[in-house]
């Protein structure tokens, strides 16, 4: 099955350089070039406007666009089944993670893979959910790793691991004697309506965990008088340690931190909430063997 030509016109859409899109080919500019401009030819229709040195695709070039990329998610899905069939194992993964959480996961799962699965490729995306879902959505990588989805009806979800929201403290703050110990639960419970004269450092409103903190604050009634916005949340926890403020984490990130002043963690809002921590993919499509075996090693990880 060669969709050369697809891929071709998809990778240029994607980047909207010629320049970009043959780097990702390996092939060169003007080859790239060239077959564009006979494509279109060969058509009937423009598929890109150039812009400059930019290549927008047209109305026509958007339906070729929608089209070609269906194409190319069914010869992976091809290939996939294929490479089962055989027994052979030769092929790629495309995986979509969050890069705080590679940091953990991916040093252990990525070798061991590598050592069952020596042929199979895996390329990395790092970067936010809704743009991770937006690619597994359109064909674009395999599986992601995440806590947070947006359009669940269009994805199968793995769950791996149960994580749950975490406030951090200074070790030794006057406010970690009036915690609760629940039963089965790796962190005391905390009002965070004691901490509301804090300074809370807070995310950006993009980051995932944002979404969670808020939703936990308006639950415990407490609207936070002095903020601090950072992203780097290990960044946050040790700001914490230094007596800056009240920061935030999932308990799946905090116990891997590491700083020469301690911290206290503890669980807010209600102590049932949590929220899973999931392999997701495009539903409806095929998993070959390697791909579950890989979802295995994480789970495994993770929940170490």
């Amino acid at each position: 099955m060669d969709l050369r030509e697809q891929e071709y016109v998809v990778t240029l859409a994607k980047h909207g350089s010629i320049t970009k899109a043959a780097d990702e080919l390996f092939i060169t500019q003007p080859t790239l070039s060239i077959f564009i401009s006979r494509l279109e030819e060969r058509m009937g229709v423009r598929l890109f406007d150039r812009i400059g040195k930019r290549f927008i695709p047209t109305y026509a070039g958007e339906i070729y666009l929608k089209n070609a990329r269906q194409m190319l998610v069914l010869e992976h899905q091809f290939h996939a089944e294929l490479s089962d069939l055989i027994a052979g194992y030769t092929g790629r993964l495309r995986l979509g993670i969050h890069s705080r959480r590679s940091t953990y996961l991916l040093p252990t799962v990525i070798t061991e893979f590598h050592r069952r699965y020596p042929r199979i490729e895996v390329l990395l995306t790092e970067t936010s959910s809704k743009i991770m879902e937006d690619m597994v959505l359109s064909g674009d990588l395999d599986l992601v790793i995440t806590n947070r989805f947006f359009d669940k009806e269009k994805l199968e979800i793995i769950p791996i691991y149960q994580d749950c929201l975490v406030m951090s403290l200074p070790y030794d703050h006057p406010a970690c004697e009036k915690a609760k110990k629940i039963q089965g639960h790796d962190y005391p419970w905390m009002d965070a309506k004691l901490l509301e004269e804090e300074r809370f450092i807070l995310q950006n409103p993009a980051q995932s965990i944002r979404a969670f903190t808020d939703a936990a604050l308006l639950q415990a009634g407490v609207v936070p008088k002095w903020t601090f916005i950072i992203e780097n949340m290990e960044t946050a926890a040790q700001m914490t340690a230094e007596g800056y403020g009240v920061s935030f984490n999932y308990k799946s990130y905090i116990k891997y931190f590491r700083y020469d002043k301690p911290i206290a963690s503890f669980e807010l809002g209600s102590p049932e909430v949590s929220f899973p921590i999931a392999v997701v993919y495009r539903k409806g499509s095929y998993l070959p063997a390697y791909f579950t075996d890989f979802i295995s090693l994480v789970e495994e990880q993770m929940n170490r």
